[in-house]
Parts: structure tokens; C-alpha cells; sequence
């Protein structure tokens, strides 16, 4: 009988620190205007020095962010309008298009010179609870003509980005 309540005891305060667990969502950055009382939150997942995406969100307006590094002092811009496919976890797709022009930002990181672009997309409160349900399996964003940069995330990576679109339209 001792066992038995231990058994169920343990159980029970696994279940309660997994949850607790589930729910803690870690931004990197979280604040609320002064003015307007809107919250502002962002949630950046690095997934090599090549790819770098965020969830953004200030208020009602949600966003995902992407960031790519090239090799290479590029002078081309990556034109309003372009477009990031995501593929789910349950094998939709979703396109996403961009509402700003994204110019290169030159760096140099161990004697090589690379150019950063930055892209904006707007995303609906509905299509982050599908990143939720699903996840995100695999990235690809569009940079100029018909070039682009594929990303594919593995499981642990997939279930960061049902965290973080939980998190990002949590209230």
C-alpha cells in the first residue's frame, strides 16, 4: 500500500513540474509601453550562424522575424514582398510575406566578411496556434530571384517553436 502511495505520490509531482515546465516561457525580450499598456515580447531561436528566427509580438500585431547570414559583402536587397514558406509538423505549408525591404548589414566574424538581412512577416494569432498544435519542421526563406536558404529543424528544435508560439500569444 506504501508503494502504491509513492507510486501515484511521484506521479503526481512529476505531472505538476512537467506543466510548470511547459508553461514557463523564457523572452528575450519582454516590456510594456508606458503609454499605451501594450505588451511588447520577442522570442529569438538561433539555429546555427547561418539562420536565426524570432516571434515577435507588440499589442494585437504578431510577427515572425528572420535573420540570414551569406558569405560575402552582398549588395542586393531582399525586396518587400518575399516570401518564407514554413512547413508544419502535420506537413501544411504556410507562406508568409514580408512588409519591408531587407538591406544587407556587413560584418566580419573570424576573417570573413558576411552580410546580414533582416526580414519582417506579419502572422496571424490563428496561424501561431497551428505553429502550436504542430510546430515547425522545415524554413525556407526567399532572398533575390529565385535563390533561398532552407532551414530543417530537428524534433527538439520542432518542439521549441510549439513553446514559443504558446508563449507568444499568451496574454
Amino acid at each position: 500500500m506504501k508503494t502504491k502511495f509513492l507510486l501515484v505520490f511521484a506521479f503526481l509531482l512529476l505531472s505538476v513540474a512537467s506543466i510548470t515546465n511547459a508553461q514557463n516561457c523564457k523572452y528575450t525580450h519582454e516590456k510594456v509601453d508606458e503609454f499605451s499598456g501594450k505588451v511588447e515580447r520577442r522570442i529569438v531561436q538561433k539555429h546555427n550562424f547561418y539562420f536565426t528566427f524570432a516571434f515577435y509580438r507588440l499589442g494585437d500585431e504578431y510577427r515572425l522575424e528572420s535573420y540570414v547570414n551569406i558569405p560575402g559583402d552582398q549588395a542586393f536587397l531582399i525586396p518587400e514582398g518575399s516570401k518564407l514558406n514554413l512547413k508544419l509538423g502535420d506537413k501544411s505549408i504556410m507562406e508568409l510575406t514580408s512588409v519591408k525591404n531587407a538591406s544587407p548589414q556587413s560584418f566580419v566574424s573570424n576573417s570573413q566578411i558576411y552580410s546580414g538581412f533582416a526580414m519582417t512577416y506579419p502572422i496571424s494569432k490563428e496561424q501561431l496556434k497551428k505553429i502550436k498544435e504542430a510546430g515547425i519542421k522545415f524554413i525556407r526563406t526567399y532572398l533575390k530571384d529565385e535563390s533561398y536558404y532552407d532551414m530543417a529543424l530537428k524534433k527538439k528544435k520542432i518542439e521549441k517553436t510549439k513553446n514559443y508560439a504558446s508563449c507568444i500569444v499568451k496574454d
